[in-house]
């Protein structure tokens, strides 16, 4: 079922406020699908004033959701923020592989805004004190008291009817309130095991998205406007955040392999650098990060 205009706004009335559309299901398949069809049907209008137009996709529920390299993302209605930000962006900028590592880190520096201009918002605070801090994991996963509370999953989808510009979807899955026995992995947590005072799960998600499409704009803007040369200050935010840094990981890239070492550094391309027992510096631009005492507390 999809909901558009008025019952769109009743249901997300500050994400109405701020996005240039939103559309809401309570049952879909994958918020990424419609995102997809959406841009491949040339249905995202660029905005007048220059800025990102940006488009949220809300579900309620998801039957088939895709986390990244295809994994499942389990959901039940009212537990799980699942929305879907689709923008366009130029080409020349999307396609650059010097550059748009960067794009799914800024996304996860706009949630991470979002989740705590919220809870300043609604007046929350962290049960646990300073282990609560929110950080991102290399190079696309929310974390909260050392554990996955949300990951983002970016995909670059061509629209057949503009030259100069491509879609890209920014797919971002938080967990609000998943009680603990049903998240899927032991290294997953859930908003309200942390905070106090959050509001229901709905009007939780309506801020939080809010929120992300207003900082996502304005990033993008940023990015933009001072590209090629955009990275120092990146540089320096995502190291004060980053959850990844001065672990020993095991890195597994796309192309299969395992790299083990102690994670010292972001590039200006947005890679991470492995320094291996030998000294040896790997650099690692794609791959999912996993911190070495960690791992055993993944499921087989």
């Amino acid at each position: 079922m999809t909901i558009f205009s008025s019952q769109s706004v009743a249901l997300m009335p500050q994400t109405s406020e701020v996005a240039d559309l939103v559309k809401y299901f309570a049952i879909t398949d994958s918020t990424q699908n419609i995102a997809r069809e959406m841009i491949q049907k040339g249905e995202i209008i660029a905005r007048d004033d220059g800025k990102p137009a940006i488009v949220a996709i809300v579900a309620d529920e998801q039957t088939a959701g895709r986390g990244r390299l295809g994994r499942a993302w389990v959901s039940r209605p009212g537990e799980s923020f699942l929305v879907s930000f689709v923008t366009l962006l130029p080409k020349s900028i999307v396609m650059d592989a010097s550059h748009n590592g960067w794009l799914p880190i800024i996304a996860g520096l706009a949630a991470r805004d979002a989740l705590l201009e919220t809870f300043k918002e609604c007046g929350s605070s962290p049960i646990h004190g300073d282990a609560c801090a929110i950080k991102l994991k290399w190079p696309n996963d929310v974390f909260l008291h050392d554990c996955k509370e949300g990951g983002i999953l970016t995909e670059i989808v061509a629209d057949p009817s503009k030259d100069n510009v491509v879609g890209v979807i920014f797919g971002i899955g938080l967990n609000l309130c998943v009680p603990q026995e049903v998240l899927p992995i032991k290294m997953a947590t859930s908003l309200q095991m942390h905070m106090t005072d959050l509001p229901e799960s709905k009007e939780l998600r309506d801020a939080i998205a809010a929120k992300i499409v207003t900082g996502l704009r304005t990033r993008l803007c940023d990015f933009m406007r001072d590209y090629p040369s955009n990275t120092a200050d990146l540089l320096k935010e995502v190291n004060g955040v980053c959850w990844t840094l001065g672990r020993e990981v095991n890195v597994h890239p796309v192309d299969g392999s395992v790299v083990t070492g102690t994670a010292v550094r972001l590039g200006e391309d947005a890679s991470l650098t492995i320094r291996e027992e030998s000294g040896e510096e790997i650099v690692v631009k794609s791959g999912d990060v996993h911190a070495v005492a960690y791992e055993a507390r993944r499921p087989a």
